[in-house]
């Protein structure tokens, strides 16, 4: 039974680029193209890096640094699986919609349940194995090394993921019997999304670390180069993850020490295989009870909360209020399920969070080195005014985009309200450019006390911030409509197709170019006949403001069109 549901999901699999729709057949496609031009690329440039690696250096150093990069690699792999395994384990094993079907048929619950642990195994791993197996690979193929290799590298690779996987797995079938697994799985996504920035910070950090050091390493000799590796980065901690057991035993069989290579291996092996059997041991006891309580949590939640919608629906005052009425209500939705959703925060605002760091590590550093370059405007007036556009429309990227399709089914219910769909747009854009002004404000602040540009470069920031974000948000909430998913996958975190989401991003850069242009030029044009900023500011704000009206009546128009144009299909 086992084997025919991994069939018939391998045809639903094939199906999807051949039969599905269009449009997101295309999104399918393309997707896939995209991450075989990735693998290629690694697994090209991978060659080349340890080729020159063992070329250049000496042989033993070379094993040292090939080695320390492994482990560390299988460390992060281990780790950061153990975060994600958790929470996908709540939404595979307790909130994935196919689960009512799967346990009402005449199926043993283990069978489901390892179905779903190869799902999980699979949608933690795929990251992984078109950028970590790659350079596995071309480990193998830069050396003469035995053809044996490389289903051990198979081998290694699925233990090192299933661990992790593991772990996670039997972490969440525990937990859910006392947490609600919608619950724990917001709260692990945001703890995943810290670790992500902890993983981000690092590799900002390291290179300057390294660069710093540089100068230390070119005097030393290469034991001593060795050994100042070593302290650095052989750390006791590894030595207790069992992703060290991996790396151990592709680095001891590339070099031919078959002895430790051999105890490495069957550690590996054996305590995947010891884990999983476990995890399919347990499952008979854990799995079905834990889905039933879930399962009645998510009922009792729902019914609680069909009391209040009846009286904001029943009590005519309320809903009538100025700040309650029919289109002021959607705003306060929204706003009120995105600080609900810890997920959701995350998402938005980590591009904040990383560009604000890139910020205090290299822009500073730059624009300090660039004082007395000779150019028409200050190179920090310059960062002043276009890295919070660009800290802005990051930010909007994952908002206005999804504006449409994060409305799910309910959708459909706005759309036969007495809400007109170009009223529906006008509120998303709305939304959206307030979210992105909020974060862009931010980083405003923080550079005028920063650069101190002066009054009137404040007001110009601000002001080209405000039409900024709601240029882009027209523009990304516009395609939105064009690519919704009311129903995304299991897999799809995302509430628009991946041709969308190029679309959108592609869209940003042609905008942020049209309006950089704009400011530039007329910076420039005042700077070259000696306009007052009076005279020049309000010059750029009226064009921008000009660009904005049309694509707002244009895009606005053949959005509501196309809204209007949708049907059920579900």
């Amino acid at each position: 039974m086992l084997r025919l549901l991994l069939k018939n999901r391998l045809i639903i699999l094939f199906l999807g680029f051949t039969r599905d729709d269009p449009k997101i057949r295309a999104g399918k496609i393309i997707g896939t193209l995209v991450g075989i031009i990735f693998f290629s690329l690694i697994l090209f440039y991978s060659i080349k890096l340890i080729s020159l690696i063992y070329n250049r250096l000496d042989l033993e150093l070379a094993d040292l640094i090939i080695n320390i990069f492994l482990d560390y690699t299988f460390a992060m792999i281990f780790i950061f699986i153990i975060f994600t395994g958790i929470a996908t384990s709540f939404y595979i094993l307790y909130l994935s919609k196919d689960l009512e079907l799967l346990l009402s048929l005449p199926i043993r619950y283990r069978t489901v349940f390892t179905y779903k642990f190869i799902e999980i195994l699979i949608s933690n791993s795929y990251l992984f194995f078109i950028t970590i197996f790659p350079f596995l690979i071309a480990y193998g193929l830069s050396s003469k090394i035995p053809l044996a290799y490389y289903p051990i590298m198979i081998m290694v690779f699925i233990s090192i993921l299933s661990i992790p996987t593991g772990i996670g797995v039997l972490i969440g079938m525990i937990a859910v019997r006392y947490i609600n697994p919608g619950k724990a799985k917001e709260m692990l996504a945001v703890i995943g999304g810290l670790f992500g920035i902890t993983i981000f910070i690092s590799s900002q950090l390291l290179p300057r670390f390294i660069e710093s050091n540089i100068p230390e390493l070119k005097s030393m000799g290469i034991e001593n180069i060795k050994q100042y590796i070593l302290a650095t980065f052989d750390k006791p901690f590894l030595k207790f993850l069992p992703s060290t057991w991996g790396s151990n035993s592709l680095f001891n069989f590339h070099n031919g020490n078959y002895g430790s290579f051999s105890l490495n291996f069957i550690l590996i092996v054996s305590t995947s295989a010891l884990l999983v059997f476990l995890c399919i041991a347990l499952s008979q006891k854990l799995y079905y009870s834990g889905w039933s309580t879930s399962s009645q949590i998510i009922s009792r939640k729902i019914i609680i909360k069909e009391r209040p919608e009846e009286q904001i629906i029943t009590d005519g005052k309320r809903f009538t209020a100025p700040i309650f009425n029919r289109i002021n209500y959607i705003l306060v939705k929204d706003f009120k399920i995105l600080f609900r959703t810890p997920a959701r925060l995350m998402q938005i605002f980590m591009p904040l969070i990383m560009l604000g760091f890139i910020l205090f590590f290299s822009i500073l550093r730059e624009t300090n080195s660039s004082e007395n370059i000779d150019f028409f405007i200050a190179i920090n007036t310059i960062f002043f005014l276009f890295f919070p556009l660009i800290i802005a429309g990051m930010v909007n990227l994952s908002v206005s985009g999804n504006n449409i399709g994060g409305e799910e089914l309910n959708f459909w219910i706005i759309k036969v309200s007495p809400i007109l769909t170009k009223k529906l747009l006008q509120i998303k854009i709305i939304f959206s450019s307030m979210i992105s002004m909020l974060c862009g404000i931010l980083i405003i602040i923080i550079f005028y006390f920063l650069f101190k540009p002066g009054p009137s470069y404040l007001v110009l920031g601000l002001l080209l911030l405000i039409l900024f974000s709601w240029g882009e948000s027209i523009i990304s909430t516009s395609i939105g409509t064009f690519f919704p998913l009311f129903k995304p996958s299991q897999s799809n975190k995302s509430n628009i197709s991946f041709l969308g989401n190029l679309l959108i991003v592609i869209f940003f850069f042609i905008y942020l170019l049209i309006f950089s242009g704009i400011v530039f030029g007329g910076l420039f044009l005042g700077t070259y006949f000696s306009l007052s900023d009076l005279v020049s500011f309000p010059a750029i704000l009226l064009l921008e403001l000009i660009v904005d009206l049309i694509l707002y009546n244009l895009l606005t128009n053949v959005s509501a069109y196309r809204l209007n144009k949708l049907e059920w299909k579900y």
